[in-house]
């Protein structure tokens, strides 16, 4: 790795907590194999030192960062400029300091489509997302702005009001996707939803550790071998989800990890122009 001089420029994570993260790893690395003088710190900020971090973001001439929630969405009303799609989202993953004016966009969209398989036509694609949070929301709006065909979401709350309910109306006005809207306990209708669907993303906590033995899928019999399963879970990466599918006869199968390198290789591109060395870059997130 080049040596720290006067020219280095610097990016960072702005979370709460923060030690835990895995972008350091993966950013100084690409810097590394691209032959660019930065370097990537992370930084424990709270909603309440948010506003100082972001000026100090500005003071120091940082190039950009990344925001993990609840500050993806505390952050907006500090910014100069925002991305259509972090718009629509309604939350900001990354910031790109161009010259003091700072702009908000969201990768995590453009990380789930990049991830996806090269050969998958969005557009004949029928899928399934469990969860209505920040993440199924940016799933949701990368499908339905990519033009997939037909969208089911599937949420513990369905009433008005609901995450669930503001998310199905969000698409509905803001773009062109069909879109239904279940509840988690409605079991029959999920269950044939599930067979319906080409593609299936996990978007919820489900499976996460400590609660490991949790999944969306009851058991294998919901799942045909030709489908598409998800699981935007990392921690464990081979999830509960991933190995029903397996038993399933699954063969497209897709962890977390995936999704992780994915948003940060977009991150990287608007920061630096230049594509993430996915290759070492998966190597190092899987030792």
């Amino acid at each position: 790795m080049s040596e720290i001089d006067g020219h280095t420029q610097l990016f960072g994570l702005f979370a709460h907590p923060a030690a835990h993260s895995k972008s350091p790893m993966m950013h100084n690395l690409s810097f590394e194999k691209r032959g660019i003088n930065a370097r990537y710190l992370a930084f424990d900020v709270t909603q309440e030192t948010l506003p100082a971090a972001i000026e100090g973001l500005r003071a120091l001439h940082m190039g950009g960062v990344n925001l993990s929630m609840p500050l993806k969405e505390a952050v907006i009303p500090l910014l100069d400029h925002m991305d259509p799609a972090a718009k629509l989202v309604g939350a900001v993953n990354t910031i790109v300091n161009r010259d003091g004016e700072l702009t908000g966009y969201t990768t995590d969209g453009a990380g789930i489509l990049a991830s996806l398989p090269a050969d998958l036509d969005l557009k004949k694609t029928r899928a399934l997302i469990f969860g209505a949070g920040g993440a199924a929301k940016s799933a949701a709006i990368a499908l339905a702005l990519a033009g997939v065909e037909h969208l089911t979401i599937v949420n513990r709350h369905v009433d008005n009001g609901s995450r669930g309910a503001q998310l199905r109306d969000l698409l509905r006005y803001e773009t062109s996707a069909k879109v239904d809207l279940l509840s988690m306990g409605e079991t029959t209708s999920v269950r044939c939803a599930v067979a319906d669907a080409k593609l299936i993303i996990n978007a919820t906590s489900m499976g996460m550790a400590p609660n490991t033995a949790m999944c969306p899928v009851p058991d294998a019999s919901w799942l045909k071998p030709k489908q598409i399963v998800y699981d935007m879970v990392y921690n464990p990466l081979d999830t509960k989800l991933l190995q029903v599918a397996a038993a399933a006869g699954v063969q497209q199968r897709i962890d977390g990890l995936q999704l992780l390198a994915m948003q940060g290789a977009a991150a990287f591109k608007l920061w630096t122009n230049q594509e993430m060395p996915l290759a070492d870059v998966r190597t190092a997130l899987n030792q």
